[in-house]
Formats: structure tokens, C-alpha cells, sequence
């Protein structure tokens, strides 16, 4: 029974994503031949401010609802009215000192942009718990529905504005109206409501695990977003835009499995926590399927990073080609890290949970700093080599707890490694024999990159191969 729930929310949250990211990526492509790449940075520069606020907002209690295997609903109205109270105080205090942030930029516009986008912060607050309990049901045919019709009205308000010359403004004007729409649409799908009720014992309880997962979480924003601060400050937006749009393009396929793991393994491994064997089963077939994708996407991206970037956003766009190639090979063991943390939240094992986020951020924060000694491709270099380190952190405790440390973990997926080396390998040395534009070589090494993977794959036998087909093949006759 489980197996079957498993399944099926990977299925809906895998649609989920890719109708989301698809409707996303789409207006991206149609926004950087509207909007010019100084303008993408000066919104870029509101994010590390809006990500700290979004974790101050949640302080770690959505995990909390999401672990807890019976939660009431004064522990869910708790959560509501804390994250309520802590959205209204994070709106205020950015909207006060906007100002201030556009003085460090020393680029006025900033100011209002930055109070407009302070609204944000307050209405993502009046959501979370019916999306959390919407994840924690594995309900994601409503949440598919939800961001269906977010995005689309969103993109649609975005692409209008940047059609009429808004400029900053058009990309203002589509996360405003994101979450507006999702704030609207979330409650019109929920049956869920608050009662007028916060329980100091509940929040208590709740935040004796979610606490170390705020604090977690604190670290991961002021990590992963401390880069638009660094380049901001020492170079301009510009240099921001062209940096972020290679961020972007690399989460693009790693962030979608990601957000896919992190909802499907969290809620999953929490339910077979008591059980250690079964839980290592689920975990290690994670794994393997898990790398299987991610590997030659990853790799392929390296390869095909110039045709792609022309092709997608246009020449404007053309200094990103090689931050995008040494962004991609950082993202190779992103998927690992979330499934060896969900690991560990679903034990409920917070405290060593924190020992590992503040491990490798403090790594990582001073790689990023020596990084910036050789600019952008420097601070590129070093993304990757924190992200090997991360890696050697998180499986640390999957290790002690389970047996199943990093070399365990790079074994159980080296059939894939392997096949995805010879692949980029060929596509790469057919890189340097074409000489067409962009979107025909794209098309051509995307085909042959493909085809190769495949026929590697299946005449080798790779166990994740068969794993996926035996899936697909179950849920069709499932369906049928």
C-alpha cells in the first residue's frame, strides 16, 4: 500500500514540476529577449533578503507538521498564526529599511521594488500550512492544480508588462501576481481552516524539532543566495544577471528533481522510519533512479552549454555559457544532498541534522569568499568544489545510521557515472565537428547524446534501467 502511494506521488509531483518549471522555463525564455540582463540582476539582488525573511516566516514548523505523524489542529493553527505574525513582522521590517538596501546597491530604484516585493513575504505566510498539509498528504493532483493556474496567470501578467517596456517592473509584476494568485487559489482548493486558537504547548513541541530545521534552513538561505550579495557589491548587477541566469539554467533540471524528492522522500521515509531495512531499500532505489536522471542531464549540460544558451535566451545572453558549464557539474550531487537530509529529518534526527548545514555552510561560505578572487568563474569553481564536500557531510550520518555512507552511495550509482562520462564524451567530440546554428546543433547533440546513453545503459544491463521500466510498466497496467 505504501509502495502504491509512493508511486503515485512521485508520478503527480513529477507532473507537478514539469508543468510548473515547463510554464516557468517558457516565459524565462520569453522575458530575456524582453527584459535585458541588468534588469534580471537588479531583482536578483532582492533575493538573499527575501530568502532569510521566507525561513524566519516558517521557523522550521512545516517540517515539524510534516514529521509528526498525528498532528491536530491546534498544532496546524499554531503553525498558522506563528507564520502569520512572523510574515507581517518580516514585511515590515523589509518595507522600513528599503532605503538602506538600496543605499549598500547604491541604486535608488531598489527602494520601491524592494516594498513591493515586502507584500510578498506576508501573503506567502497565509498559505504555507495548507500547502504543507496538501505535501503531507501526498495530495499532489491539488497542488498540480494549484501551480497550474498560479503560473499561468502570473506569466501571463509578466510577459504583458515586458511587452509594454516595464522592464524591472514586468518581473516585480509576475511574483507579485504569483503570489497573489497562489495565496487566492490555495484557499479556494483547501477545506483546511484556522481555528482562533495558538497553544504554547503545541508550538513547543513542534519547534523542539523544527527549531534546529530554522536554523538549518537559515544557514542553507544565507548560503545559497550570499553569491547575488558578494556579486551585487563587487561587480553590478549586470555581472548578477549573467551569473543568475546560469544558476538558473543549471536548477533548472537539478531544481526539479529536488523539489520532486524533497516532497515525495521526506513524507515517505518519515513513514517508514521504525522500519530501518525497508527504509534502506527505499533509500538506496532512491538513489540509483535518482542519478540515473541526473547524471547525463547534468553532464549533457556541460557539453551543450553554448548552443543551449544562444539557442534559449539569445546572444545578449552569451557570457553565461562558461559559469553555466562549471555551475552544471555543481549540480551533479545536488539531488544526493536532499535525499541524505530527508534521511535525517524523517529519524527526526534535527540536532545532527544542524551539525551537518552548519558544517559545510561554513566550508562553503569560505570557498565562495576565495572564489572571489578570480570573479565570477572563480566563485563558479568553488560552488562545485562545496557541493563535493556537502556531499561527504550529509552521507556522514546516513553512514551511522544505516550503513549506507558516500562510498556505499557513489558505488550503488557508478553504472551511471560511467555510461554518462562516454556519452558527454561523444557528444562533446561531435561538439567540435559541427559548425551549424545554435537550436540545429543543440537538436543534433541532444539526439545523439540520447541514443548513446540508451544503448549504453541497456546493453550493460544498468539496474536503474530496469528498475524505471518495471515502474512505468506497473502504473500503466495500474491506469489501464
Amino acid at each position: 500500500m505504501l509502495k502504491r502511494k509512493a508511486s503515485d506521488a512521485i508520478i503527480w509531483s513529477t507532473l507537478d514540476q514539469f508543468v510548473q518549471q515547463g510554464l516557468f522555463f517558457a516565459t524565462s525564455l520569453i522575458l530575456a529577449r524582453l527584459v535585458t540582463p541588468e534588469e534580471y540582476g537588479t531583482v536578483a539582488l532582492l533575493q538573499l533578503f527575501t530568502a532569510i525573511a521566507t525561513v524566519f516566516i516558517d521557523g522550521g514548523l512545516s517540517s515539524a507538521l510534516i514529521q509528526k505523524k498525528q498532528s491536530t489542529q491546534a498544532d496546524e493553527s499554531t503553525v498558522f498564526w506563528f507564520n502569520i505574525a512572523v510574515g507581517t513582522l518580516m514585511s515590515l521590517v523589509l518595507f522600513i529599511f528599503a532605503p538602506l538596501v538600496a543605499s549598500f546597491y547604491s541604486i535608488p530604484v531598489l527602494v520601491p521594488l524592494t516594498r513591493v516585493i515586502s507584500l510578498q513575504l506576508f501573503l506567502g505566510a497565509c498559505n504555507s500550512v495548507q500547502g504543507t498539509l496538501f505535501s503531507k498528504k501526498l495530495d499532489f493532483r491539488i497542488i498540480l492544480k494549484i501551480g497550474l493556474l498560479t503560473n499561468l496567470a502570473s506569466s501571463c501578467v509578466g510577459i504583458v508588462m515586458a511587452w509594454k517596456g516595464f522592464g524591472v517592473w514586468a518581473l516585480v509584476g509576475q511574483t507579485t501576481t504569483f503570489s497573489v494568485a497562489q495565496t487566492l487559489i490555495t484557499w479556494r482548493f483547501s477545506k483546511w481552516r484556522p481555528t482562533w486558537q495558538f497553544q504554547t504547548a503545541s508550538f513547543k513541541s513542534l519547534f523542539n524539532f523544527g527549531g534546529f530545521l530554522f536554523l538549518a534552513g537559515l544557514l542553507d538561505a544565507i548560503y545559497s543566495r550570499f553569491y547575488t550579495l558578494v556579486i551585487g557589491r563587487l561587480y553590478g548587477a549586470l555581472e548578477l544577471g549573467i551569473y543568475n541566469r546560469a544558476e538558473g539554467t543549471k536548477q533548472l533540471p537539478v531544481g526539479m528533481l529536488t523539489v520532486i524528492l524533497s516532497r515525495v522522500a521526506f513524507p515517505i521515509f518519515s513513514q517508514t522510519s521504525q522500519d530501518i531495512p525497508k527504509l534502506l531499500n527505499g533509500f538506496r532505489l532512491s538513489i540509483r533512479t535518482v542519478m540515473f536522471v541526473t547524471l547525463p542531464v547534468m553532464l549533457g549540460i556541460v557539453v551543450v552549454a553554448k548552443p543551449l544558451i544562444l539557442t534559449l535566451f539569445g546572444r545578449a545572453w552569451g557570457e553565461a555559457v562558461p559559469l553555466l558549464r562549471i555551475l552544471a557539474l555543481g549540480g551533479i550531487l545536488w539531488p544526493l544532498h536532499v535525499l541524505n537530509l530527508s534521511i535525517l529529518k524523517a529519524l527526526g534526527e534535527s540536532k545532527k541534522f544542524i551539525k551537518v548545514e552548519m558544517a559545510k555552510k561554513c566550508v562553503g561560505l569560505l570557498l565562495l569568499l576565495a572564489g572571489t578572487r578570480f570573479g565570477l568563474v572563480g566563485m563558479a569553481y568553488a560552488t562545485v568544489i562545496s557541493s563535493v564536500f556537502s556531499f561527504i557531510f550529509n552521507a556522514y550520518y546516513s553512514g551511522q545510521l544505516l550503513g549506507y555512507g558516500a562510498w556505499r552511495q557513489v558505488v550503488d550509482f557508478s553504472p551511471s557515472l560511467f555510461c554518462s562520462l562516454i556519452m558527454s564524451s561523444v557528444v562533446g567530440y561531435f561538439a567540435t565537428l559541427i559548425n551549424r546554428p545554435p537550436i540545429i546543433e543543440l537538436t543534433l547533440l541532444t539526439i545523439v547524446g540520447i541514443g548513446i546513453y540508451l544503448i549504453f545503459v541497456k546493453s550493460l544491463l544498468v539496474r536503474e534501467f530496469n528498475e524505471i521500466l518495471s515502474l512505468l510498466n506497473a502504473r500503466t497496467r495500474a491506469v489501464g
